[in-house]
């Protein structure tokens, strides 16, 4: 069932756990319970990337690295996906978010005080299974679509949720850590068209470049967001986006943020880089 969640304003305690990031995606235990986010002190979040009122129609996107981004809607509602514990790259300070999405409870994915002390955090996992969701938050609706964090039914790493978000006309869709391809049943739940994907691609722990270039065939989405591959801000033992980009249409934003509507999509399957902080 839908349900509709009032939009909030908070204030907030983000953080994270150093000593976490040796083992960020490589754990078998999925459930809430199994890593629990810390905090560090207060500040001013960030500029929106599109500014309620002004932008009909925009839809802002930022990222901030590993699988973290920011989704603002032209309600000027915003969510955080994926919000990452200590893992190397800058945590943010307050992010004054109305939800946080967590795609499984592995620590670079589950930081879920960075959405606000009382956002609405959406957990994708629950302690056996799968939530089921399908949720209105301001002018934006989530679902999940059930997956694993591997091509083992989840015997290595457990299970992954993949989140669909459907605002002003557009369909976003967060791979989490995917680690197997898609199947009817997948793509059925995600819906279609998919404007904008984000897919994982450094492989080990999640699908590797050739398979996120067959899920991006599959799905042909026109915006791909490259994620959670090796940067230098990381220890992970990840693969470059490079393998990734070879014989696509790519454009490096220069920045980490980028606004996003439905008429100026590009014609053809385009995949963004986008820088991190």
């Amino acid at each position: 069932m839908r349900t509709t969640i009032d939009r909030r304003r908070f204030l907030v305690l983000s953080g994270a756990a150093a000593a976490w990031a040796a083992t960020a995606c490589a754990g078998d235990d999925d459930s809430p319970e199994s890593a629990a986010p810390t905090a560090t002190s207060a500040g001013a979040a960030p500029s929106p990337t599109v500014q309620a009122g002004a932008d009909a129609a925009a839809v802002g996107l930022r990222w901030y690295g590993q699988s973290m981004f920011l989704l603002t809607s032209p309600a000027g509602a915003r969510i955080v996906l994926d919000p990452f514990n200590d893992i190397g790259y800058r945590i943010p300070p307050i992010l004054n978010t109305d939800a946080a999405t967590i795609t499984h409870e592995h620590p670079d994915h589950n930081n879920d005080a960075l959405g606000g002390g009382t956002a609405t955090v959406l957990r994708g996992l629950t302690a056996d299974g799968w939530a089921d969701i399908d949720e209105i938050v301001d002018d934006i609706r989530i679902r999940t679509v059930q997956s694993f964090h591997d091509d083992q039914q989840g015997a290595q790493r457990g299970r992954n949720a993949i989140f669909v978000f459907e605002i002003a006309g557009l369909r976003f869709v967060h791979l989490g850590d995917l680690g197997h391809p898609l199947d009817d049943t997948h793509v059925a739940g995600i819906g279609g068209p998919v404007d904008a994907l984000m897919v994982p691609v450094g492989g080990n722990f999640t699908i590797d470049a050739p398979q996120a270039t067959e899920i991006v065939a599959r799905l042909q989405p026109k915006l791909v967001f490259p994620m959670h591959y090796k940067t230098e801000k990381i220890p992970f033992p990840l693969a470059t986006v490079d393998a990734f980009l070879e014989g696509k249409s790519v454009q490096r934003v220069g920045s980490t943020t980028t606004r996003i509507t439905p008429d100026a999509l590009p014609d053809e399957t385009t995949t963004f880089v986008l820088d991190y902080e």
